[in-house]
């Protein structure tokens, strides 16, 4: 798979969770750049200054053979034990929506996506408020979503420092 379809997909998956369920799946903050949308510590992951860490637990399941190589091959299958089923089931859903799809195909479609506007040169973050705005989710739900998506990012940012 095209490292740029890869993160299309996981953007999608987080997307598609936040408005399913209340929260994304990853906790990572999403950024509109050039080709889209994209979750930004993957992005981080998949650029090529990250990949010079080849023990990073990117590398262990989704090598990247070479330094200009974007294509990967998932090398191992990652525990799961941390998703639920419906996050698993969510995963399964979009990755069998979009497998057809090439990379440009995916850059396309994200664009079309009302979050997302052309940042011109410089990463801009999109907040899950733009998110749920743009997929008219009523109000009342529109706040929990948000205080609950703050304090997950919250925890998940104080726990990283933890570990």
């Amino acid at each position: 798979m095209n490292y740029l379809a890869l993160m299309k997909l996981l953007y999608l998956v987080d997307r598609e969770a936040l408005l399913r369920f209340g929260r994304p799946i990853t906790g990572d903050k999403v950024v509109a750049m050039k080709h889209g949308p994209v979750l930004s510590r993957v992005y981080d992951l998949v650029s090529h200054k990250k990949q010079e860490a080849p023990t990073s637990v990117w590398h262990k399941f989704i090598p990247r053979p070479d330094a200009f190589v974007y294509t990967v091959k998932c090398s191992g299958l990652p525990h799961t034990s941390e998703l639920s089923p419906a996050e698993v089931a969510l995963i399964d859903e979009i990755y069998a929506k979009f497998r057809g799809w090439s990379e440009w195909d995916l850059v396309a479609h994200t664009h079309e996506l009302p979050e997302w506007h052309d940042p011109k040169h410089t990463p801009v973050p999109i907040p899950f408020e733009n998110i749920l705005k743009a997929a008219k989710v009523p109000i009342a739900e529109f706040r929990a979503i948000v205080e609950n998506a703050e304090a997950d990012a919250y925890m998940d940012a104080a726990l990283a420092k933890v570990r």
